[in-house]
């Protein structure tokens, strides 16, 4: 199913002879997601005590979703800022560090960062659109069961809010390009590049598409996620290079970016309750598999060159 892909030279402490690399790789996510919910979270709790010393006003709210959506519009600037500089410091800084000690002095190629196709990049970067509604159609589901999350949700959507081109900069930034950015290091360069040594792709696949929807700390979004989870790791298999999986993550976090800052009124797009509609989703399941299928057809277009030519 693989495409080929430069190997690494594999000279890691990690990878001496006896070694399991797959320890490596929990042990890397477990110092990671414990540096970033720590750091980042003190952090935090700084900035808001020190910004709230001399008003607590903020605080003063009925229930907790008026509390979360308070929150998200008093720190929204700090909360961003934060997010991005821990991802870049942990998931980007500390991966490359420990990908380097424990596995390979190339660790840009470890973590398969190959020259894409530009083709790939543009099936996947039409896939990332296309998975939005049917990411957004598995949320909507819960909302029957749980209809108070419509509610969080909406909270949660105030982080996104753009007023300003400063404030488009920032989101853009801090909730696209550095999640496809850094996030994709940890989860498909290192966890499912190093699962994929010792299991079947499709193992790999699912296993860092699950982890990848519970590090997000979202239960009840936990299908979502995880069927974004697996589209990415589809790519990063497929295409055999990080940057197909990079491009599709920016893309998916942009289109939800726009959903969110744009007041859609077509009745094809979505319902009067702002759920996704039927015709929308149905055109996604369609380009969804149109992409799958071109994908497929580059990636066995492309092992039947590197056949002929050996």
């Amino acid at each position: 199913m693989r495409r080929p892909r430069l190997q690494p030279v594999l000279d890691g402490s990690w990878e001496k002879p006896g070694s399991n690399p797959l320890r490596a790789g929990i042990a890397g996510l477990l110092i990671t997601g414990a540096l970033y919910s720590t750091l980042g979270g003190l952090i935090l709790s700084i900035i808001a005590l020190v910004l709230s010393s001399h008003d607590w006003s903020w605080i003063k709210t009925d229930n907790f979703t008026d509390f979360l959506l308070s929150y998200y519009q008093r720190f929204q600037v700090p909360i961003l800022i934060v997010t991005a500089v821990m991802e870049f410091a942990v998931f980007l800084g500390i991966t490359f560090l420990l990908v380097r000690r424990w596995h390979s002095s190339q660790p840009a190629r470890y973590l398969s960062y190959h020259p894409p196709a530009a083709l790939d990049l543009i099936l996947a970067g039409l896939g990332a659109i296309a998975v939005v509604p049917l990411a957004e159609l598995l949320d909507s589901w819960s909302y029957i069961l749980f209809p108070v999350l419509r509610e969080l949700r909406g909270g949660e959507g105030s982080l996104l809010a753009i007023h300003t081109p400063a404030q488009a900069v920032l989101v853009i930034f801090a909730v696209s390009i550095t999640p496809a950015i850094c996030e994709e290091v940890l989860f498909r360069g290192w966890l499912q590049r190093t699962i994929r040594r010792k299991a079947s792709a499709l193992v790999s696949i699912l296993v860092t598409g699950v982890i990848f929807a519970l590090f997000h700390m979202s239960p009840l979004s936990i299908a979502a996620l995880a069927f974004v989870g697996f589209y990415l790791g589809y790519l990063f298999e497929r295409c055999g290079t990080l940057f197909a999986s990079m491009t599709a993550h920016g893309l998916y976090n942009l289109t939800i970016i726009w959903l969110v800052n744009t007041d859609v009124k077509w009745p094809w797009l979505v319902t009067g309750q702002g759920d996704i509609a039927l015709p929308a989703a149905a055109g996604a399941v369609v380009v969804f598999l149109l992409v799958i299928l071109g994908i497929e057809l580059n990636a066995r277009r492309q092992q039947a060159g590197a056949a002929a030519v050996t």
